[in-house]
């Protein structure tokens, strides 16, 4: 037999010693996940479950690169600094007293599909199918009003020549976001503790991790520590290395690419517009003859809403349009075309009826975004070494067979 291949990420820690991994938050993993890796855990979740608005308990995707710290909550303290420089510190109450929002959020790694990539040549990083994406209900504190509370406020900040707003988690990953986003009063930028109206698990960041809307996972940082206003991004593998950032396809090996071309390279922030089939699973079988609800989910970065979803099923040479349903806010809120708070995907749906007369189907999906941007058509024009932003058109082909008796 065979021996099973294996996937290196450059950008998590090695697995180590087993002592490193004896507080794993073991019973808040669901086993239908697909597991990637273990040490540390990564892990994606079914088609079946990709297909709830919010994403079910326990079923929410895991991207982590690290042991999941255990977290005294009482003892729980989060700095913010400006600088080196402490301005103020703040436990779990302080935040918990403060006024709470909750809004709906699609969090997705950039490595999302990268599995499809590695048919056209090998890429650095886990093989995700299409799960490296799910949505919850996050609820929790302003992170405007938090940096406010400690004395920094965004056009003082600005003059200052502060233009970054940094990240640490209590594993030590770090990365930054633009200043502007953190301070945006429509940017929506939470200090959460609560998914899903229950408190925020282990895996997913407890006590507190921020929720950076419209931008991509890596920017949603877990287990915070703390937060260092900056006048430049913070430097380190996740911000101004390679590990979210897209090459051009003629770089075929990490190892021989210059610094120098890494480090003029911006990090992804916001995901192009995306959309994926979810049912029927690829490869499976559906009945001539018979009415099919194909299913799928359509997501567009940067808070740009979906509006419309074109859905094929002989191989992209005519479409239709799918039925779209929308997430809701906490306040009931929905995330609406051209309010550009539109934080969450769209579920899609659309009704088919399985053709006569072929032995296989290509399902394929595309979504436009607000502002019309769309999906590229194929994989092999768009693949780059480190596996990042497939966004190519959702595709799925199944066997047919005649009606069952």
């Amino acid at each position: 037999m065979a021996a099973k291949k294996t996937f290196h990420d450059p950008t998590q820690q090695a697995e180590g010693r087993a002592a490193r991994w004896k507080n794993e938050p073991l019973s808040e993993r669901h086993p239908s996940l697909r597991v990637h890796t273990k040490r540390p855990f990564n892990a994606e979740p079914s088609n079946f479950a990709l297909q709830a608005m919010y994403t079910p308990k326990g079923q929410h995707y895991r991207r982590t690169h690290a042991p999941v710290p255990l977290v005294d909550e009482d003892l729980y303290r989060l700095s913010v600094c400006v600088e080196s420089k402490l301005a103020k510190q703040f436990s779990m109450q302080d935040l918990k007293s403060k006024v709470a929002k909750e809004i709906a959020v699609t969090l997705m790694c950039t490595g999302n599909r990268r599995g499809e990539y590695n048919q056209y040549g090998s890429t650095a990083g886990l093989p995700w199918k299409n799960g490296s994406i799910s949505t919850a209900k996050w609820k929790g504190c302003s992170l405007r009003k938090v940096l406010n509370d400690a004395g920094i406020f965004y056009e003082q900040a600005k003059r200052n020549g502060y233009r970054f707003v940094t990240f640490w988690g209590l594993e030590d990953y770090h990365i930054s976001i633009p200043l502007k986003k953190a301070m945006d009063e429509d940017g929506d930028c939470l200090l959460c503790y609560g998914m899903n109206n229950e408190a925020i698990p282990r895996d997913h960041g407890a006590p507190l991790r921020c929720i950076i809307p419209g931008f991509v996972g890596a920017r949603s940082v877990k287990w915070l520590d703390k937060i260092v206003l900056s006048a430049s991004e913070v430097v380190g593998l996740h911000q101004t290395g390679i590990a979210y950032k897209q090459l051009g396809p003629n770089y075929k090996d990490l190892g021989k690419i210059p610094k120098s071309v890494i480090a003029e390279l911006p990090p992804i922030d916001i995901i192009p517009v995306t959309s994926a089939v979810t049912a029927p699973d690829d490869e499976s079988t559906l009945i001539r003859g018979q009415m099919f609800e194909v299913k799928g989910y359509a997501y567009s970065g940067g808070g740009r809403a979906i509006s419309r979803v074109d859905v094929s099923i002989d191989n992209g040479k005519t479409w239709d349009q799918a039925r779209l349903t929308r997430a809701v806010n906490g306040d009931d809120q929905v995330q609406n075309i051209r309010t550009y708070k539109a934080w969450a995907w769209c579920q899609w749906r659309y009704t088919v009826k399985i053709p006569h007369g072929v032995n296989e189907v290509c399902i394929c999906c595309k979504a436009v975004d607000d502002q019309y941007n769309q999906q590229p058509h194929e994989v092999e024009p768009i693949w780059n070494v480190r596996g990042v932003l497939n966004t190519s058109w959702g595709r799925v082909v199944v066997k047919t067979n005649g009606a069952r008796l």
